[in-house]
């Protein structure tokens, strides 16, 4: 690039100083005493334009990024003036630049040969040091730029900080006292006491050389930072959250700070609250979409699912392709009931995005609540056709033939997912399952004794082999073994402990079985099931009134169950008749 148009205004000025040198050489042989000394000030004016002309030249060429061009603008300088530890230190700068490491602690170097007590020179030798991993010799040079520089605030912010990334925390605080004594009023000082004796967990501590640098200065914003931080690290979240507030008084734009304060205000369960930060967020066009997006969610939380469709809308009103928020939209959809727009947003979700599956998943159980089974099948099969295959989606789709009635296909899918993943517990329990609905009963417990030897404390696979034997009258003692089992690592299920209650009453103790029930129906007071073997136990046990309780409410929940009617109308009888007598 040509300079020379852009060194107008500086040409006139070195004019000034050339012109009347401008035949000379910057070599002339003094012809005599009179004239000689007029001769070596002209070239050495002639020196001193020159410089001036070089070192502009490389500043313009710095300023256009000309990292090059400047160097070796700066070379011709110090060639000029070889005395000035100034350029060598802003030369070491571009070499910085540049990556050029070693050319630059050259040039630093020469700085401090030309003037041992240049601090600057120090200074930036330090931070080379420091970047090179060479604490030892960086440490070194921040000794001797405070040394030289002991007025000057960088230095000794900056050993304190070498020292703390060193856990040196005692040499970090002593450099900082120094400075203190030289300027007791530094904020900044009390600020980084404060920070290094919170990183070592001197919270008190760190709480007073912050406080100490509000008190200095009121509208210190960073000092309120570090108070929440260390409330936050103490569990203290409302005063953290307080803390973040003040600091905001003083910073309004900073986004991250408010997007913490809404975060901790959504663990504290202060949703309103986390919305107004959320619209205040809004306001920033470059968080405008994260708050919409976290405003719909908090919405979506506390199931105002209009509120949360207006701000997911507008999010993508500016990003027509962020899939998760489209994902969002149409769970709220589904939420509020309105399932064809949640279908509608469901579809939209392309194959790449990563809540594709989900989405398909979302979407399958839509068409399985409007009793379309036939496209809960397409649903799936397209995303296992789109995502290859895959043993989750595998088994959706058997839990949709199995809902469907179409238990041989469900059969089949769960085999395919077998043949996938052999050694998977799940999909050999699924498979039990299914053949257990189609009265295949000794392969159903083949397949759940497979998911025995694979996990032997699969609580599920222990009841349902125990209650599959309780059922069928065989195996009580192995049953009870079973389901205790089951029951240790799952002792609040409701399930288990009315499979263990049906196997007391399969063995004739009815006692037992009461008790056991009786928790179960505590646990399911909704479960048919658990109330007929309630109302069962009773009823062997001679409890007429308390068997036909049972019965009545478990025919209340199933009104489908035939042999209720049954049972109650035997139940009746018989205590008609005892009544009778």
């Amino acid at each position: 690039m040509h300079y020379g148009k852009r060194l107008v205004i500086t040409a006139f000025f070195l004019s000034l100083v050339t012109t009347s040198c401008a035949t000379f050489p910057l070599a002339v042989p003094v012809i005599d005493d009179k004239y000689g000394t007029t001769v070596q000030r002209l070239v050495a004016d002639r020196q001193v334009a020159d410089s001036y002309y070089h070192f502009l030249t490389a500043q313009l060429m710095r300023a256009d990024n000309d990292i090059d061009g400047a160097i070796a603008e700066y070379k011709k300088v110090i060639e000029l003036d070889p005395e000035s530890p100034l350029l060598y230190s802003d030369i070491a700068l571009l070499y910085v630049r540049k990556g050029d490491q070693a050319a630059a602690l050259t040039n630093l170097e020469k700085a401090i040969e030309v003037d041992p007590e240049y601090g600057a020179a120090y200074l930036l030798i330090a931070n080379l040091y420091a970047s090179l991993k060479r604490k030892s010799e960086a440490a070194d040079a921040y000794g001797k730029a405070i040394e030289f520089m002991p007025d000057r605030q960088k230095p000794y912010i900056l050993l304190a900080t070498l020292h703390a990334e060193q856990k040196e925390y005692d040499k970090a605080i002593d450099t900082l006292k120094k400075y203190s004594a030289v300027n007791p009023d530094a904020t900044i000082t009390y600020y980084y006491m404060g920070r290094i004796e919170a990183e070592r967990g001197n919270y008190d501590i760190a709480r007073e050389h912050l406080k100490k640098a509000i008190d200095i200065n009121p509208h210190y914003g960073a000092a309120y930072i570090d108070l929440g931080r260390i409330s936050e690290l103490e569990q203290k979240t409302d005063e953290a959250i307080e803390n973040y507030k003040k600091a905001l008084k003083y910073q309004p734009g900073n986004t991250s700070l408010r997007r913490r304060i809404a975060q901790l205000l959504i663990k504290e369960k202060r949703l309103d609250d986390a919305l107004v930060q959320y619209k205040e967020l809004g306001k920033f066009s470059t968080t405008r979409f994260d708050a919409l997006v976290r405003m719909g969610l908090i919405y979506f939380e506390q199931q105002d699912y209009d509120k949360a469709i207006i701000e997911f809308k507008m999010a993508l009103l500016s990003n027509q392709d962020a899939h998760k928020v489209r994902y969002y939209l149409a769970s709220a959809y589904e939420e509020k009931g309105s399932l064809d727009e949640a279908s509608g947003e469901f579809k939209r979700i392309p194959p790449d995005a990563d809540s594709f599956v989900d989405s398909r998943l979302h979407l399958a159980f839509i068409y399985e609540r409007q009793g379309r089974m036939d496209s809960a099948v397409d649903v799936i099969k397209e995303a296992i056709e789109l995502k290859g295959e895959d043993t989750g989606l595998y088994k959706i789709l058997a839990a949709i033939y199995r809902q469907a009635k179409r238990l041989n296909d469900a059969i089949v899918i769960i085999q395919r997912a077998l043949e996938l993943e052999p050694d998977n517990p799940e999909i050999h329990f699924t498979l039990g399952v299914l053949y257990y609905d189609i009265k295949e009963e000794e392969k159903s417990i083949e397949e759940i004794k497979a998911v025995l030897r694979l996990n032997p404390d699969h609580a599920n696979a222990l009841n349902y082999l125990g209650y599959t034997y309780a059922e069928k009258g065989i195996k009580l003692d192995e049953a009870e073994r079973l389901i205790t089992k089951a029951l240790s690592l799952q002792p609040d299920s409701g399930p288990i402990t009315d499979s263990l209650g049906w196997v007391y009453y399969k063995k004739g103790e009815y006692d037992k079985a009461i008790d056991a029930l009786k928790k179960a129906v505590k646990i399911l007071p909704d479960d048919a099931v658990v109330a007929e073997h309630l109302g069962d136990a009773y009823n062997k046990k001679g409890a007429k009134e308390k068997a036909l309780e049972y019965y009545q409410k478990a025919s209340t929940l199933d009104p489908k169950n035939s042999a209720l009617p049954e049972k109650i109308k035997e139940v009746e009888r018989q205590l008609k008749g005892k009544k009778g007598k």
